[in-house]
């Protein structure tokens, strides 16, 4: 499970461009995504299928909670009488809102049914 933990932050980090200054914050919202991976899922593991996914979610979260700054934060830009005009953040927070409901069309394949258990009769 470390070994799933390491790599999957690894992934983060190179995704984003993130230096070793970042390890223990991507470490924390990795850890954070696996468990609700894990309890959404009803699950005890995580696939291997699901690292990539994972990884995914984490970088959201990472950019919805404004710990990593992308260039993204721009949403337009006029060049006559120079306009630069920026994304509001309750609006980045909603897409990533929007965007979670996506993943949970992706986790829906993964989880695993609670089967109720038979109660064994004293005789």
């Amino acid at each position: 499970m470390m070994d799933q933990i390491q790599q999957i932050t690894n992934e983060v980090k190179d995704n984003l461009d993130l230096s070793s200054d970042y390890e223990k914050t991507v470490l924390r919202y990795v850890k954070r995504a696996l468990s609700q991976v894990k309890v959404f899922c009803n699950r005890t593991d995580i696939p291997v299928e699901l690292e990539d996914t994972i990884a995914q979610i984490v970088e959201d979260m990472l950019r919805a909670d404004g710990v990593v700054k992308l260039d993204n934060d721009v949403a337009s830009v006029s060049r006559g009488n120079t306009s630069i005009s920026y994304t509001n953040k309750q609006e980045a927070y909603m897409r990533t809102v929007d965007f979670m409901k996506d993943y949970q069309n992706i986790l829906i394949h993964y989880r695993k049914m609670k089967v109720p258990q038979r109660r064994k009769r004293n005789e």
